[in-house]
């Protein structure tokens, strides 16, 4: 099976800031389930989206930070973008989303 990576490039900003790194990472799988694109699920009696993640930022700061989505199917970065916009808020920015 081929994998298809896209990386993302999200910024916290206003309000979202007091979300915890675990919270953002809660955000951005439900957002990837209601895409409806073909994401790559774990194998394992709890299987859930793939994501890598560059760290975390320090709750309270305002940044930008990365995500990997892995995908089973290729998925350009524009449909990526325009799917995961219809799910964020104002303050979650999309500023750039990747082939990795």
């Amino acid at each position: 099976m081929t994998i298809y990576k896209l990386k993302l490039t999200y910024r916290k900003t206003g309000f979202i800031c007091f979300y915890s790194h675990l919270d953002i990472s809660r955000f951005l799988e439900r957002a990837l389930r209601r895409t409806q694109l073909s994401y790559y699920v774990t194998q394992g009696f709890n299987p859930h989206p793939k994501i890598s993640y560059y760290g975390g930022l320090k709750l309270g700061l305002e940044g930008e930070n990365d995500a990997v989505f892995y995908f089973t199917e290729d998925v350009s970065p524009e449909q990526f973008s325009a799917a995961l916009k219809k799910n964020f808020p104002p303050e979650l920015v999309i500023v750039a989303v990747i082939r990795a």
